[in-house]
């Protein structure tokens, strides 16, 4: 009896999954924010994926140039798209 009740006990502490320990939080995701007000400039140019959600930027492919406004490229004068 005394061999079930501890087969018994170790099954419901397995259940339990045991002491966790907590989880960092997740890193924050890059926002516009993150970039100067006057925009960023890429140079060589890097993958839209790079560039942070919401920003506004001249993508041709790649992305030149950046910035937390709507606007033209100071670099090649294309009316910036905002990244969603």
């Amino acid at each position: 009896m005394a061999r079930v009740i501890t087969t018994l006990t170790l099954i419901a502490l397995a259940g339990c999954g045991g002491p966790s320990t907590p989880e960092a939080p997740p890193e924050p995701a890059a926002t516009a924010s993150k970039l100067p007000g006057d925009g960023q400039r890429y140079d060589p140019a890097v993958d839209p994926s790079e560039v942070p959600d919401g920003a506004w930027m001249c993508d041709m492919g790649t992305v030149h140039y950046a910035a937390p406004h709507a606007g033209e490229c100071p670099v090649c004068g294309m009316k910036l798209v905002q990244k969603k």
